[in-house]
């Protein structure tokens, strides 16, 4: 077996936080105590017994923390099955806002003021262009047009670095009224250039309304970032029936952008791990080298304000619009959503034997301090 985060943290955790303890807050150490008490003992757990060979076995409860390594895969497929279907026969589309260099920093500052504002705005923007290019100009009383489409906040790249961006996955499908508005073949339902204009106007006076003490203190650079003759990036991309873009999606909702599969070990000094990434757009695995420092901070700036939603639906895909979801789909000639087909657990067999494993008992939880030591 590789190395994992956990072998990282159990040998470099103490000495790291030491250095480095005035930029570490609450939920880091949070983080770091659940991906350390991971499945031991810990947590507690249950006991079996193999029916076959009597072998008893110890399985220790998991801390479904979302950034570890170890957690979140049976969330992951139960969150893309459901999401898989619910999706519309029309095509898809997905929508990456990306703010500039610039306002990073101002992310690690204020995490969650600025995570929030991305989503919330970013959402806002895709509905005012969607209803303005889509209004029909012979229409009296003009009616609000409701879209769809569900957001989800990534805030990694491909080495781990910092690089916060949304993505949404949007049917191009929307609703005036109970008319079923689509686009011709091929179009999608606004452009790129208006939408990214609005992006960045509307975070702007967001941040300017609800966050005035933030907006004080931006720096010249990022003010300079809000100008409308700075381009800011939005990628339309169209992505077929949507089931590639959700299973891509799925990868990162119930976990972080890292997996302990990617760390390949130390280098030769031991002082440097060794990390495997594949560039956008391209199959080739690449490998690069960061210190115990660098590796460490970077997985902690992908760790989320503490009750964060990443994920978030809007329009006719929120929970309260089943409603409208219905109408669509009677316009398909369905007379409800399709149902839901769970995947279903593993059986839980002997790993010498494979024979059946009976429950024998509980294992409670061990009394631990309240973070890790240091």
């Amino acid at each position: 077996m590789g190395l994992t985060l956990k072998d990282v943290l159990l040998k470099h955790w103490k000495s790291f936080a030491k250095r480095h303890r005035s930029q570490l807050v609450g939920v880091h150490y949070r983080a770091v105590k659940s991906v350390l008490e991971c499945r031991t003992p810990a947590l507690g757990g249950r006991l079996f017994g193999c029916s076959s060979c009597h072998t008893k076995h110890f399985a220790y409860h998991s801390c479904n923390h979302r950034s570890c390594p170890q957690c979140g895969a049976k969330d992951q497929l139960i969150w893309s099955a459901k999401q898989e279907a619910r999706l519309l026969p029309v095509p898809y589309f997905m929508v990456t806002f990306t703010i500039p260099s610039e306002l990073r920093s101002l992310c690690k500052a204020h995490p969650h003021e600025l995570y929030d504002a991305m989503l919330k705005v970013s959402a806002q923007a895709l509905k005012d262009v969607i209803e303005t290019k889509n209004q029909p100009s012979s229409s009296s009383s003009k009616q609000a047009i409701i879209s769809g489409f569900t957001s989800v906040l990534h805030t990694w790249g491909r080495q781990l670095q910092h690089h916060p961006h949304v993505h949404s996955i949007v049917p191009a499908l929307a609703l005036l009224g109970d008319k079923i508005i689509t686009p011709d073949k091929g179009k999608f339902l606004v452009h790129y250039r208006p939408l990214a204009d609005r992006f960045r106007n509307l975070l702007r006076l967001y941040l300017a309304e609800h966050h005035p003490d933030i907006f004080a203190k931006l720096t010249p650079d990022q003010r300079r970032s809000f100008n409308p003759k700075v381009h800011w990036n939005v990628q339309l991309q169209h992505v077929g029936k949507g089931n590639t873009a959700l299973r891509y999606l799925a990868r990162y909702v119930c976990r972080s952008g890292y997996t302990d599969k990617r760390l390949i070990g130390y280098d030769k000094s031991g002082k440097n791990v060794l990390l495997r990434w594949t560039p956008s757009g391209t199959k080739e695995t690449k490998i690069t080298r960061l210190s115990i420092d660098t590796f460490l901070k970077r997985w902690l700036t992908h760790v989320l304000p503490r009750g964060f939603a990443r994920v978030r639906h809007y329009g006719y895909l929120s929970s309260a619009a089943k409603k409208r979801r219905l109408t669509i789909w009677l316009s398909f000639g369905k007379l409800s959503e399709p149902t839901v087909s769970l995947p279903e657990d593993e059986p839980f067999c002997c790993p010498h034997c494979a024979a059946e494993l009976r429950y024998l008992a509980a294992l409670p939880r061990m009394q631990t301090n309240r973070g890790p030591p240091l």
